[in-house]
């Protein structure tokens, strides 16, 4: 995975020639961004993770979100993009009802008078109650997500650790 994210992102000599990077280069050239380390992967991905189940909206929110605090907290921005792209058009709609689902249960809300009630001509009216309980269950899914994502990356990190290590003791165990 590592040789595959380091094939498909640009090197920092392209990001430097950008110039809507200029005015941020000290920020995006850091070399804490980009490096592969165990801290800085597991980190992102789980804030990827967290960001990822900020509700849909029109504006580029996720990625604005990613950039800027994997930049200020030095996550590496390969990996923290990457998994922010678990939100996609395919996962909103499951992950929105998910999310509605959890807040109203969360909150003791009852749904069923307000899905029954959804008609297209009070849509708006109907959709103003889901907003408390999309923003709540959001909140607990991304912070689930976060932690199980950073419980299970730390794991694969350290099973790819184990596994160079009898590797290499393989290698010097066949060499006279």
């Amino acid at each position: 995975m590592q040789r595959w994210l380091r094939r498909i992102t640009p090197d920092r000599h392209t990001l430097e020639k950008l110039w809507c990077l200029r005015p941020f280069k000290a920020l995006v050239l850091d070399r804490g961004c980009w490096t592969f380390n165990r801290r800085s992967v597991t980190r992102a991905f789980a804030l990827g993770l967290f960001i990822a189940f900020i509700p849909p909206t029109p504006l580029p929110v996720h990625l604005v979100t990613c950039v800027v605090l994997g930049m200020l907290l030095r996550l590496n921005l390969p990996v923290l993009i990457a998994t922010v792209f678990v939100s996609n058009p395919l996962t909103w709609l499951p992950q929105v009802a998910a999310s509605i689902w959890v807040g109203a249960k969360l909150m003791g809300m009852d749904l069923t008078p307000v899905l029954h009630h959804l008609k297209h001509r009070n849509l708006w009216t109907e959709v103003s109650q889901l907003w408390l309980p999309l923003l709540l269950g959001a909140l607990v899914l991304g912070l689930t997500a976060a932690g199980t994502g950073y419980v299970l990356a730390q794991g694969a990190w350290r099973a790819h650790v184990l596994n160079q290590n009898s590797i290499r003791q393989d290698q010097h165990a066949v060499k006279p």
